[in-house]
């Protein structure tokens, strides 16, 4: 392997000594003359050829020169600048990465913070919200308009946190959802009341033969007939769907209304033509208090849409 780094020249070679092998020792028959042990210890002493090892004079100054010989030390300097460049770059991105993410962290508690700051405005401007048929306050369309920015911007910024901070992102997802549903909730309310609620006061028609012709009656009629019409056939979808059902019944029952109130005034029937505008009267009354009941109900809608932002973000903001 280091032959391929290119840190040694030559292949590795296998040194063996020239130094004869150490050989048996020549054993030499003894016969005992004597029979004491101390003479017999002298004589194995001294009849025994003693066998100098070959690796008592052995040094490593040959390998030594070999290996310094072999090894290509630039190579091994190169290579150790380039682990040590390696290693310094890794550290150097997982620094970078901390970092970002944790200006990504700052910015989506900023971005909560500026949410949070448009959302008490708009609790305010929900009191605004009701059938009275006046137009859209002003206070509606604004603090709904910054809501809005306001949790799409919470939206982008919490896209671009890490995996790591998946609950964080997850909070933040959810804050700006509950504040863009009440934005929504409270401008498509506003909205339809204003739609709807000039529309539901009954028309100030002469129900006296004698000072009104019918063809000015019937323009008269016609003309509110119109505009009901055009207002019912603009209602949006999923937008206080009871009050549009009974608007959609009275449109219904116009044509007959209409027709019983020009017979009274053609046959002089001042009561007849009352009559008629009475149920017309009272069909416009019901429709006015289901109205407030839906209003309230939407109303409540936001403000529940809007705490529930509130909770989100107080886990993202402390």
């Amino acid at each position: 392997m280091l032959e391929a780094l290119g840190f040694i020249e030559t292949p590795s070679v296998s040194f063996t000594s020239d130094a004869p092998r150490p050989h048996p020792v020549k054993k030499t028959q003894l016969v005992s003359t004597s029979g004491t042990k101390a003479h017999t210890v002298e004589e194995l002493w001294n009849t025994t050829e003693l066998e100098t090892d070959s690796l008592v004079d052995w040094k490593p100054a040959e390998l030594e020169r070999r290996l310094n010989k072999r090894i290509r030390w630039p190579f091994v300097v190169i290579w150790g600048v380039i682990l040590g460049v390696l290693a310094y770059a890794g550290y150097w991105a997982w620094g970078t990465q901390q970092t970002g993410s944790d200006l990504v962290v700052v910015a989506v508690q900023d971005a909560a913070r500026d949410l949070g700051d448009t959302l008490e405005p708009m609790a305010e401007a929900v009191l605004a919200l009701t059938a009275t048929g006046d137009p859209i306050a002003e206070s509606i369309l604004t603090t709904s308009g910054q809501t809005d920015d306001a949790s799409r911007a919470l939206f982008s910024v919490a896209a671009e946190l890490p995996q790591t901070q998946s609950s964080t992102r997850s909070i933040a997802s959810e804050a700006a959802t509950h504040a863009l549903e009440a934005s929504k909730g409270l401008t498509s309310a506003a909205a339809y009341v204003g739609a709807v609620a000039p529309v539901l006061t009954p028309p100030p028609l002469i129900t006296d033969p004698e000072s009104i012709d019918l063809a000015t009656a019937a323009t008269d009629f016609g003309s509110w007939r119109s505009r009901f019409e055009t207002m019912l056939s603009s209602l949006p979808d999923g937008v206080m769907t009871p009050v549009t059902q009974n608007l959609t019944a009275i449109g219904n029952r116009l044509e007959g209304i209409q027709t019983a109130y020009l017979d009274g005034l053609r046959e002089d029937d001042a009561l007849a033509a009352a009559a008629a505008l009475d149920d017309l009267s009272a069909e416009l009354s019901a429709a006015w208090d289901l109205l407030e009941a839906e209003t309230e109900v939407a109303r409540q809608a936001v403000v529940s849409q809007i705490e529930a932002a509130q909770d989100a973000l107080v886990s993202l903001t402390g």
